[in-house]
């Protein structure tokens, strides 16, 4: 029973030290920013009894810039995928993957033999037709089909069966010819009218016959010149977004000799000398990003950061991740940024001019709170503060928001409680500035 109490007693006794260690390493700021150390006295001034020696600096108000960090990937300003549209064996490729083209480079060549056989082929067909209509080219237009050797035979043939008609009616009406004359000559005239309407109706079809023909000679020529698959014209690529328009070969899936088919896959291209990098966005700054902001994007490649520009805010957020997606438009006139790569991003929105901070040196860090000692008379008080931006030098204090003329405690934090008397020492010659006087030097910023 002895040992046992014995025991716990070393455990207590242990455990108490450990907290007690923690506690101390936990004040003085382990594995963070050193703390300045306490400057001589001026004069041998002694501290009061009771009381610890700190030093303090004033809160300092300067102009921050906020901005809203986020990531994602950047893609091609456009991505092309070009597709065979004829089926046949390739015979040339062109240009490989890296290489770079213009919009109307021929990327690729699949034998044209079959094709140029077809475009004869039609193109005797279209003749014939012709050569039925009498004809020498294709019409245009609105046709007019009375001009036609055909339809003017007919129509001549049925003219005079006409004056016939007249001249046998007037020989009737004298009594000089029979009226079976006058019926034959009728007959006759409207036989010879009928055949010169039914040759303009023929006339009709055999030029929708050649229109016809002709479309089938614009199909297989098209079918010919799609042999050759040229990097495309884009209309709707502004070119001073991209400066000089050019595509990058990401994707080569066919070679010499191999056959393809209609919608086959043979390239991809990339338009990369600017790039849109996408990224998710909190709702909660929904009201803070606009387009035509400014943004710097970085990537694990280079160490410097490259300027965007926001270009489009989708109007809706993601029900899931409660983002909206923003499109950053950056800039790669050299090429070193690659499409896919993973980017970091920080859109700058605006600009807050009197944000309170305080030195790195005022802030303690504890069992997951952050604090701060504020000088109120001869005491200190503690405060627990919400960061916000913070640099080598400065933290900003978000939250709550301190009195004018505040000062800080910079260090003998971990000697501090809250209520404890504290007294201020200064270097010779130093001197306990207020917040706005240190706003006003120019030197403090």
């Amino acid at each position: 029973m002895s040992k046992t109490r014995n025991r716990l007693i070393a455990a207590v006794v242990v455990g108490a030290v450990i907290l007690a260690t923690a506690w101390t390493l936990g004040y003085a700021g382990l594995g963070g920013p050193g703390r300045e150390a306490l400057p001589p006295e001026s004069g041998g001034t002694e501290a009061p009894a009771g009381a610890i020696a700190v030093t303090v600096e004033p809160v300092t108000l300067r102009p921050v810039q906020r901005t809203i960090e986020t990531v994602g990937t950047l893609f091609p300003f456009e991505q092309v995928v070009e597709c065979a549209k004829v089926e046949g064996r390739v015979r040339r490729i062109v240009h490989d993957v890296g290489d770079r083209v213009k919009p109307g480079e021929p990327l690729l060549e699949v034998d044209p033999t079959d094709f140029e056989l077809s475009v004869r082929q039609a193109q005797r067909g279209l003749e014939v037709e012709l050569a039925k209509l009498g004809l020498a080219e294709s019409p245009t237009g609105e046709f007019d089909v009375s001009q036609l050797p055909v339809v003017v035979e007919a129509r001549a043939k049925s003219a005079r069966a006409q004056e016939r008609l007249d001249r046998v009616r007037m020989l009737v009406a004298r009594s000089a010819l029979s009226k079976e004359e006058l019926a034959n000559a009728t007959s006759d005239s409207r036989s010879l009218e009928a055949e010169y309407q039914n040759q303009i109706l023929m006339a009709k079809s055999g030029v929708a016959t050649v229109q016809m023909k002709q479309e089938a000679l614009a199909i297989v020529q098209q079918q010919l010149r799609d042999t050759r698959i040229l990097a495309p014209r884009p209309s709707a690529v502004d070119p001073n977004a991209v400066g000089e328009l050019t595509y990058a070969i990401t994707s080569r899936s066919a070679a010499e000799g191999s056959f393809v088919r209609i919608g086959t896959e043979v390239f991809k291209l990339v338009i990369d000398r600017v790039l849109k990098l996408k990224v998710p966005v909190p709702d909660r700054y929904v009201a803070d990003v606009k387009e035509g902001q400014k943004a710097t994007v970085q990537t694990a490649a280079y160490d410097k950061a490259f300027e965007g520009t926001v270009m489009r805010i989708n109007p809706s957020v993601d029900q899931t991740t409660r983002t909206f997606e923003v499109e950053i438009q950056v800039p790669n006139p050299d090429g070193v940024l690659k499409s896919g790569s993973f980017a970091k991003a920080a859109i700058i929105t605006r600009m807050d001019a009197d944000t309170q901070t305080v030195p790195l040196d005022a802030v303690v860090r504890f069992a997951g709170t952050t604090k701060i000692f504020v000088r109120e008379g001869d005491k200190a008080r503690e405060l627990q503060v919400m960061p916000g931006t913070t640099t080598s030098e400065w933290i900003e204090i978000a939250s709550p928001k301190l009195p004018a003329g505040a000062q800080v405690v910079t260090s003998g934090q971990s000697l501090l409680s809250d209520g404890l008397p504290i007294f201020v020492r200064r270097a010779s010659g130093a001197t306990t500035r207020t917040a706005s006087q240190v706003s006003a030097d120019p030197k403090q910023e």
